[in-house]
């Protein structure tokens, strides 16, 4: 049975089970990362694209839990949570779901996977975009956590600019959509026969010892990297957007529009502030990627092996 046979609730199952795992593990770097975005933090003013010595993770981590405690290392992580089954799930099963209908009219294997995955990122872009919101209001808010800053955050926005609060940043998610295309793009075809083969060469054999696992990790892993690092302005302009206080009068806003905040960005903060924490990203992709898609691949395999 392939992939593309595959009911796409078991794709819905599979990346829920991937998604949630993997959020939990990096949410931490995920907080991190946030805040060296954003340009009201008081990490604002470590906008560097590789970490020094005096900014390694560790030493982060450690500021935020002598200033905020341990728990704040995982603020954002409920609505997180909240969001991973639904978005995993949406993607993975809208994903499958676009291959197979795509299928039938184009028969170029590329054009199917780049095409599906962009799709399925912009339908996530505007469904899931009000849990966003508030997990970055969580992560920027540097105040010790307490047991209802969910709801002070939904109550606040709600409160001063009703449903449009959380529509901010999804234009950005929608054109940052772009990523998951081209990550399926190239994941396809890395996961084939000949990616190995260039890598491994003598190893790779039909009787080859490398594990199947360690091949989709590594493909995995490099086709994240790769369009995370072309779509990765796409992050920091969305953050920005979602960053502003509530209330603020739309005309007094610094950043108000996709164009005109990534153009802002660059023309103050030049190219790095366009990349900022982008260093945190790879640290982040790596553990997410392989937890998410080890498990995805898991899945499938144990229900392609049960059906035969």
């Amino acid at each position: 049975m392939s992939t593309r046979d595959i009911n796409p609730f078991v794709h819905l199952a599979a990346g829920s089970i991937g998604g949630s795992i993997g959020v939990i593990v990096t949410s931490p770097i995920e907080l991190v990362k946030t805040r060296q975005q954003s340009s009201v933090s008081s990490y604002a003013s470590m906008k560097v694209i590789a970490l020094s010595k005096d900014r390694s993770l560790v030493k982060l981590c450690s500021q935020i839990i002598k200033n905020e405690g341990y728990r704040s290392l995982f603020k954002g992580l409920t609505p997180s949570l909240a969001a991973v089954v639904p978005t995993k799930a949406a993607f993975f099963y809208i994903n499958a779901k676009s291959r197979q209908v795509l299928a039938n009219f184009v028969h170029q294997g590329q054009v199917i996977n780049l095409t599906a995955g962009t799709v399925a990122g912009i339908c996530n872009a505007f469904m899931m975009n009000p849990f966003w919101v508030v997990k970055t209001k969580l992560q920027l808010d540097e105040r010790g956590c307490n047991k209802d800053d969910i709801k002070r955050s939904v109550t606040n926005i709600w409160r001063t600019e009703s449903w449009r609060g959380f529509t901010r940043g999804a234009s950005a998610s929608a054109i940052g959509s772009l990523e998951h295309g081209l990550y399926f793009l190239v994941y396809e075809e890395l996961k084939t026969r000949k990616f190995c083969m260039s890598v491994f060469s003598d190893v790779y054999r039909e009787t080859s010892y490398v594990p199947a696992m360690v091949h989709l990790s590594a493909s995995a892993c490099v086709s994240k990297v790769i369009a995370n690092t072309i779509m990765y302005p796409t992050e920091v302009v969305r953050t920005r957007l979602r960053e502003v206080a509530e209330g603020t009068p739309y005309h007094e806003r610094k950043y108000r529009r996709v164009v005109q905040t990534l153009r802002r960005i660059y023309l103050e903060e030049g190219l790095s502030g366009c990349y900022s924490g982008w260093t945190l990203q790879l640290a982040k992709t790596i553990p997410f990627t392989i937890i998410t898609f080890l498990v995805y691949e898991a899945v499938l395999t144990s229900y392609t092996a049960k059906d035969r």
